[in-house]
């Protein structure tokens, strides 16, 4: 694969899926602690994007996402095979856990893998989530009420989705395959930048060795959670590369994207 070191760029979301307002990518550093980040007022926006389509989890990642780059992770490049194409994304990993006596019970360092690149008129997003260093890809079917697959647990496996903005949006859920988000410890500290960090977050930059090969089938609508049974599906593939991430330690039990005090 040649790749042409070129400058990339993320467009911000309307929700209504246009894109605009485009913004370097990591190729030109970016001020990731500023509060007005424009890449985190993507991450912002996209998260918007999802709860308004009643997908929680979702909009809870890329909340996350925008909180990391607010804490001040740098994304680094992702090489990738999208339905046999060779493509390169910027990414990161937010790793993030609870100090709070109230989340006791959540699983311990939910890790997430946000990856992103602009191709023409297109964004294409794509988001890897899980709470061990490997795990199989989980289909979405596999954890509705009623499901005989005792390995199917939320905490047993990794779930998967990939977006496609602008003209012909669409939307894919993981369905099968495995995903790898494994620290490789190399920790640094956050900028101190005390007036800009988040509130009730305190973190450590690190980085993540990851990998995948994931099925991705196509949903009936662009904000459908139904998986479109008739539509090709795609398979996304990632060998072994280390990116950068970050880990987040939040305090109060719902954080916003900009940490525990409010947007």
């Amino acid at each position: 694969m040649h790749l042409v070191t070129m400058k990339r760029t993320i467009t911000a979301f309307a929700l209504a899926g246009l894109l605009s307002a485009c913004v370097d990518s990591p190729s030109e550093p970016l001020a990731a602690a500023a509060p007005n980040n424009p890449l985190a007022t993507s991450f912002d926006q996209l998260a918007d994007e999802q709860l308004a389509a009643n997908d929680v989890e979702r909009g809870e990642e890329f909340r996350w996402a925008a909180l990391a780059v607010r804490a001040g992770v740098t994304p680094s490049t992702l090489q990738v095979m999208n339905a046999g194409q060779p493509e390169v994304y910027d990414a990161f990993v937010h790793a993030v856990t609870w100090a709070s006596l109230t989340q006791a019970l959540r699983p311990p360092l939910h890790r997430s893998l946000v990856a992103w690149r602009r191709s023409g008129e297109v964004l294409q997003v794509f988001l890897i989530g899980m709470f061990t260093d490997s795990a199989p890809v989980l289909h979405p079917y596999s954890l509705r009420p009623g499901s005989t697959d005792e390995t199917t647990a939320p905490v047993a496996g990794a779930k998967a989705a990939y977006f496609e903005r602008g003209p012909g949006p669409s939307s894919w859920l993981g369905v099968g395959g495995v995903a790898k988000v494994a620290e490789h410890p190399q920790p640094a500290t956050c900028p101190p930048d005390d007036a800009a960090r988040p509130d009730g977050v305190t973190c450590q930059l690190t980085r993540f060795g990851v990998s995948l090969n994931v099925q991705f089938a196509r949903t009936r609508t662009r904000d459908s959670r139904e998986v479109d049974a008739l539509a090709p599906t795609r398979q996304m593939i990632a060998p072994g590369q280390t990116v950068a991430g970050v880990k987040l330690v939040v305090t109060c039990v719902m954080p916003l994207s900009t940490g525990c005090g409010g947007q």
